[in-house]
């Protein structure tokens, strides 16, 4: 009996830490609209704007950060673009390594 209790412990347990695990997968991805640009930091909000309250993210860009999709450069983004932004895994701010913006 009491290893039975054990057993299901562990794996309740394992059961637990995957979960958590596949919950960060996606966490270096974020997807929205420009709201705001302000060189060296990007405002991002959900692409669609259903409610009317919003969360924005600041999202900070640099000479290394690679643009793609419908715009080829920092200087060509515009607000209400819809992009994804892939952060940097390893910093502890916000830094963008690359922005792909969908065509419209």
């Amino acid at each position: 009996m009491r290893t039975r209790l054990i057993f299901a412990l562990a794996f309740i347990g394992l059961c637990l830490v995957a979960v958590y695990w596949i919950s960060t997968w996606d966490d270096h991805q974020i997807e929205g609209r420009i709201e705001q640009i302000d060189i060296p930091q990007l405002m991002i909000g959900p692409s669609d704007v259903s409610g009317s309250e919003m969360k924005l993210q600041t999202i900070l860009i640099n000479d290394q950060t690679e643009v793609t999709g419908s715009a080829d450069d920092v200087q060509e983004l515009r607000v209400g673009q819809v992009v994804t932004v892939e952060l940097d895994r390893d910093a502890k701010l916000k830094i963008a390594v690359s922005i792909h913006v969908t065509p419209d």
